[in-house]
């Protein structure tokens, strides 16, 4: 899962600003209070350029303890009890194969575990290194490395048993349902890779070595297990309060909006469903050799599943019209059960993650209980491993990451497993509970997220555009400059009246920052963050479907469903919100607005004809302290 984009940000105070279409009159109007400059860090401490710090984690209204004192190594990491298990599915069939490292500890010495469950452990490889684990020493014949990714193979990626192990934790990295070592086929996204997440927690903390509590984590697919596990957990689990903590890395909390954005589908993502489901199977082979005595039996059940279980998960992603309050959906969606668990939630994103997208963590960031601790970094970067060393790492990846910050993301998260599954009081909460990552690395802290906003309500002027199989155009809406340093905090509101030659209408806007001296027409060239916006540069976007108009909400949680056409030539509203966002315009910036049916990798409707959006249309900005 990638994508690249780049953008940038800088203070916060607030401004109104003034829309007109490119290229006409300044005539729109804005309804908007006088802004007022209030700082948004809610009275929490601040540093250089209105941050708390170059690096994350380390602001603090008091003294944090030392973590290293307080929960320092005392293991040996070479002494270390490595073993594997093969734990039953509850389906009664297949078995979830799960590799554990932990400490050699005195007799009745106990230990939390740090749990990751990957798909990727025999095709892709995790961390930022691109790491596979290395085959089990009694694997006969094939190794199982398709090289469809991986780089180097390690018995554990990721950095967590060098860290974690000699500071007293177990690591237990598990192979996704119908991958590497786990039988069953790879189903992509439902229920069952929960399950057998939830089975194995049970596993562990029935271990005469384990205290009980697990810890999960990941990124990407495997932030999503984390997920999902954290939620299901207390609903269909042995021991309901085994998963203490999570630390989800730009993780998907409910699959509908990874392939549909407000009913509209998703073309970076057309594939990715057959991608898990028939092309991984192809390569990926079990390397369990002996320890495995059923591994013939699996390795044909996994070349079975590409032509049987895996189209029929595919084409379950595959229609136009997708409903999301569907069966299907509704187990593929955790925010939903977000209640149901007492797990303290460590959340860390990047602004530009254009792949696995910000609304994917604003809604479970919402959708926890009132009483559970959470934290939520923003960082300045796009679909990034955090743990990366350096920027020159990032961009040789293929990655926007200015800013890197490995040795903070390392300590914070210890703090996090040490206060949630030690008991220990590490300080994990005394940092500000958000901080937003700047365009110059620092951070700007608050209590909540997003942070408290005025919206400034502007008047939209009539554009149109076309939407149709044999030709797309777009309609661009410019603000005028704002005076100010002003920042936009959570979502932007659409609000639009319109006509349709057709029966729907798939709606797509492109949100830039354009530079003081840029042409209204300049294309967005900027790739990295580390620097003023000098031209045009892409902070979010907004998506919503005509057909699903009813049923789709300004902000926060969307469940399209129960669509209908649109009459042609009739007058029709449709509301839809943006992604989250956090973004500060500097002084003598202004938004540009792009309309069209298809934009940030999505599919068009193609079907609407001529596209007129009416004077009268509205989008709600949400200026932070103004």
């Amino acid at each position: 899962m990638s994508r690249r984009t780049g953008l940038r940000k800088a203070a916060l105070f607030a401004a109104a600003a003034l829309l007109v279409p490119l290229g006409a009159s300044a005539g729109a109007t804005v309804t908007s209070p006088t802004p007022s400059l209030a700082q948004a860090s809610n009275g929490l401490p601040s540093g250089p350029a209105g941050g708390v710090a170059a690096q994350p984690g380390t602001a603090s209204s008091k003294p944090l303890p030392d973590i290293d004192k307080l929960d320092g190594p005392r293991y040996s990491l070479k002494d270390a009890i490595v073993e594997h298990a093969l734990v039953p599915s509850r389906n009664g069939i297949d078995s979830i194969w799960v590799d554990i490292i932990r400490p050699r500890t005195k007799p009745g010495v106990k230990v939390p575990t740090i749990m990751d469950a990957s798909p990727y452990f025999n095709t892709l490889g995790r961390g930022w290194q691109g790491d596979c684990k290395t085959p089990t020493q009694t694997a006969v014949g094939t190794t199982g490395t398709p090289l469809l990714g991986c780089t180097s193979q390690s018995a554990f990626p990721e950095f967590y048993d060098d860290y974690f192990v000699p500071r007293g934790y177990a690591v237990a990295l598990m192979d996704l349902h119908g991958t590497r070592n786990t039988s069953g086929c790879q189903t992509y996204g439902d229920r069952d890779e929960i399950y057998d997440g939830v089975d194995v927690v049970d596993h562990l903390v029935e271990q005469p070595w384990s205290n009980g509590k697990v810890g999960l984590t990941g990124g990407s697919y495997d932030g999503t297990i984390a997920n999902g596990v954290a939620v299901e957990q207390p609903l269909s689990g042995r021991h309901k309060d085994a998963v203490a903590a999570v630390v989800p890395i730009r993780a998907i909390d409910r699959w509908y909006d990874y392939h549909f954005l407000n009913g509209v589908p998703s073309s970076d993502h057309e594939a990715t469903a057959a991608e898990f489901t028939e092309v991984f199977p192809a390569f990926d082979n079990p390397n369990s050799g002996t320890d495995d005595t059923l591994v013939a039996a699996h390795l044909a059940q996994r070349k079975a599943c590409i032509a049987t279980l895996g189209a029929v998960a595919a084409a379950g992603y595959a229609p136009t019209y997708q409903d999301a309050d569907s069966s299907f959906w509704a187990e593929r969606d955790f925010a939903k059960d977000a209640k149901t668990t007492k797990a303290a939630f460590f959340f860390i994103h990047g602004l530009y993650d254009f792949n696995v997208k910000t609304v994917n963590v604003g809604q479970m960031w919402a959708a926890l209980p009132a009483s559970t601790p959470k934290k939520l970094w923003l960082e300045d970067a796009d679909h990034v491993d955090p743990d990366t060393p350096d920027a020159e790492t990032a961009k040789k990846e293929g990655h926007v990451f200015p800013f890197t910050y490995q040795a903070a993301y390392r300590v914070a998260v210890h703090r996090w497993w040490a206060q949630f599954l030690k008991g220990i009081p590490a300080g994990a909460l005394d940092t500000p509970t958000v901080e937003v990552q700047g365009g110059d690395g620092h951070w700007t802290a608050s209590r909540s997220w997003p942070v408290t906003s005025t919206d400034t309500v502007v008047k939209l002027p009539a554009v149109s555009y076309l939407d149709r199989a044999d030709s797309s155009t777009s309609a661009t809406v410019l603000t005028a400059p704002v005076k100010h340093a002003t920042r936009l905090s959570g979502q932007l509101s659409f609000d639009l009246a319109y006509t349709l030659e057709g029966p729907d209408t798939t709606f797509a806007v492109r949100i830039d920052d354009l530079a003081p001296d840029a042409s209204p027409t300049a294309p967005v060239t900027m790739t990295t963050l580390d620097g003023p916006v000098e031209s045009a540069f892409t902070i979010s976007y907004a998506w919503g479907r005509a057909w699903y108009r009813s049923t789709l909400k300004p902000r926060g949680l969307s469940t399209p469903k129960a669509g209908s056409p649109v009459t042609p030539g009739s007058v029709t509203r449709t509301t839809f919100g943006s992604l989250p966002l956090d973004y500060t315009l500097a002084p003598g910036h202004r938004l540009r607005l792009t309309f069209s049916p298809s934009e940030g990798g999505t599919l068009a409707s193609s079907t609407g004809g001529t596209v007129s959006l009416l004077a009268g249309s509205t989008v709600r900005l949400p200026i932070a302290g103004g």
